[in-house]
């Protein structure tokens, strides 16, 4: 299992990976991005993600699975067609070009209503920033909480014209 840790994660969230590590039968692999978060402030000037969330995106996220893949032939993803109007039309399994590997989605069909059955039949770890309101969660600066009614991506960049980090794209 990949963990894409990239160094603006909520304390939450790297519990939650510590957990999986600790109490499942999976192999968590953290992979950071080339540069520290200072590093990159040094570099692109403090706070990218404030002035250029696609260039942090693919520092902290997509340049390192691209590194993390590089040996694999295909991989998975938990992209649910539910999510949002962007990912409605999400394959169970497709040719990811762009990488060049087969793709598979298992639970692109689930509702939020399978997740939270398969959670609570099988006592899997969940972020407890569910409970606080947040319905989809990644990098705190670029995570927020949504609204009743909202779709579950709602809070991520929400400030920006932007829905995907760039690892589905």
């Amino acid at each position: 299992m990949v963990f894409l840790d990239t160094g603006l994660h909520f304390p939450e969230t790297l519990k939650v990976r510590d957990i999986v590590a600790a109490t499942l039968p999976v192999n968590v692999r953290s992979i950071r991005p080339r540069l520290t978060v200072g590093q990159q402030d040094g570099e692109y000037g403090p706070r990218l993600f404030n002035r250029s969330p696609d260039e942090c995106c693919f520092l902290r996220k997509v340049e390192p699975l691209e590194r993390a893949l590089a040996d694999y032939d295909a991989w998975a993803a938990g992209l649910r067609r539910d999510e949002s109007p962007t990912r409605a039309n999400t394959p169970v399994v497709a040719f990811d070009a762009k990488r060049g590997k087969i793709k598979v989605n298992p639970i692109a069909a689930w509702s939020q209503a399978d997740v939270d059955a398969y959670i609570s039949r099988w006592n899997v770890p969940v972020n407890e920033l569910f409970k606080k309101g947040y319905t989809s969660i990644g990098c705190w600066p670029c995570t927020g909480r949504t609204k009743a009614g909202e779709d579950a991506r709602a809070g991520r960049w929400a400030m920006f014209e932007k829905t995907e980090c760039g690892l589905h794209t």
